[in-house]
């Protein structure tokens, strides 16, 4: 059984671990949003260097492909020499398989003409054999008869003149048996002179055929040492379009990483907007001194360009600045608010100048004027109280970027903003 004692010991006990408890969370809740921030922070620039590092490659790929792109202008400037060189090549082709072909006609029509020739030859030949042959016989005949022959003419005679007539016609017979030999032997020879011609001319065509083919063969060498030429270079081309291909296909590959690390990134940023967006309030309504507010209800809005002369950032020329530019992280369609309460006199909506601008007339010759407004919130002669919400950030007309471009008037001369409005 517990004493009193014992109960108040653990209620002590117990107290004090709270106690702990409460003091750790408290002590650890804001390191941790810090470390979140940071982390998100570190986040954000390692995606910023990935992207630049990225960005960079990018522009020594397009370097590298430039190059790529003078080699395959300059392999296709020489393939199309090649081609020029193979078309005039293969018209001299043409021109001479043309004169062979020709010429192998001439060979054929002379080859026939020598063979017609050897053919009346022949026959020739044949008709002197046979009466070669015959006279021959005769002549044997003659040669075994000797004088009995002619005696044999007489006693075979009817009278002595029928003798004479049988002697001379035996004479002329032979006679016109030699008389047709030697008709044969020059008709022969004629032939053969003939033949002799036509073999000079066919041996003159079969030279010129001849040289011809070794023509052709130049030019077929010609041919195949250009179509070699060709290859090797088409070979080359191929590489360079490979490597171009593959030089593409990282650029692209590399610009599908920077989409994704700038998706990233907005993300990061959306975040660390958040964050800060949680961690920073809006800017306390409570007029200064001099009863007026700050026209951007944010804490963590600045002044990016004061009153006064300036390098102007659209021409780029030294003039005067006749208010101040007021931004913020993500400014883009962040509220503005009335400095102080009065009546709207103007609401202008353009794409030039002041772009969209509203100004407000806040009595004792006091005007303020909100301009590059992406949109507005009031319209004129509508009376508005201090802080209530009249626009929004934006970058319409001549602006470089979200933000407002703020101005106070009194008695129509524009003066300092900043001697009467204060965050």
């Amino acid at each position: 059984m517990m004493t009193k004692n014992d109960v108040l010991k653990r209620i002590c006990s117990f107290l004090l671990c709270l106690s702990f408890v409460v003091v750790g969370l408290g002590g650890f809740a804001p390191t941790t949003h810090a470390k979140s921030l940071n982390s998100l922070k570190a986040e954000q620039t390692e995606l910023k260097e990935k992207v630049k590092e990225s960005e960079k490659k990018i522009k020594e790929l397009e370097a590298q492909q430039a190059e790529q792109e003078k080699i395959i202008d300059e392999l296709n400037r020489q393939i199309g020499q090649l081609n020029d060189q193979l078309e005039n090549v293969n018209a001299q082709q043409e021109v001479i398989n043309k004169e062979i072909r020709e010429i192998e006609a001439k060979i054929a029509k002379l080859d026939e003409e020598i063979r017609q020739l050897d053919f009346e030859i022949a026959q020739k030949d044949a008709e002197i054999e046979a009466l070669v042959e015959l006279y021959c016989e005769r002549l044997r005949a003659n040669y075994i008869a000797g004088e009995t022959s002619v005696l044999e003419l007489f006693t075979a005679s009817s009278s002595l003149s029928n003798f004479f007539n049988r002697l001379e016609l035996f004479k002329r017979v032979t006679a016109n048996d030699q008389k047709i030999v030697e008709q044969l032997n020059e008709e022969i020879k004629a032939i053969e002179e003939m033949k002799q011609k036509l073999e000079d001319a066919k041996a003159e065509v079969e030279a010129e055929k001849a040289t011809l083919e070794v023509k052709r063969a130049e030019l077929q060498a010609a041919e195949d040492e250009l179509k070699a030429t060709q290859s090797e270079i088409q070979a080359k081309s191929t590489e360079v379009n490979k490597k171009l291909q593959a030089i593409n296909y990282q650029t692209k590959q590399l610009e599908v990483s920077i989409e994704s690390y700038n998706k990233e990134m907005d993300q990061v940023e959306s975040e660390i907007d958040k964050f800060l967006q949680s961690q920073s309030s809006t800017t306390p309504m409570d007029p200064n001194s001099k009863g007026w507010v700050w026209p951007v209800p944010y804490s963590n809005s600045y002044v990016t360009s004061p009153f006064g002369y300036r390098n102007d950032p659209i021409s780029g020329r030294y003039k005067f600045h006749a208010g101040i530019d007021i931004s913020m992280p993500n400014a883009m369609g962040k509220k503005l608010v009335a400095v102080k309460s009065g009546t709207v006199i103007r609401t202008v909506r353009s794409n030039s100048g002041y772009g969209n601008y509203v100004m407000v007339d806040h009595g004792g010759g006091y005007v303020s004027l909100y301009a590059h407004c992406k949109s507005l919130a009031v319209s004129n002669g509508q009376k508005v109280a201090q802080g209530q919400v009249i626009a929004y950030i934006g970058t319409s007309g001549y602006s470089t970027g979200p933000h407002v471009h703020f101005e106070i008037r009194k008695n129509g001369e524009k003066v300092n903003p900043a001697n009467y409005v204060s965050k």
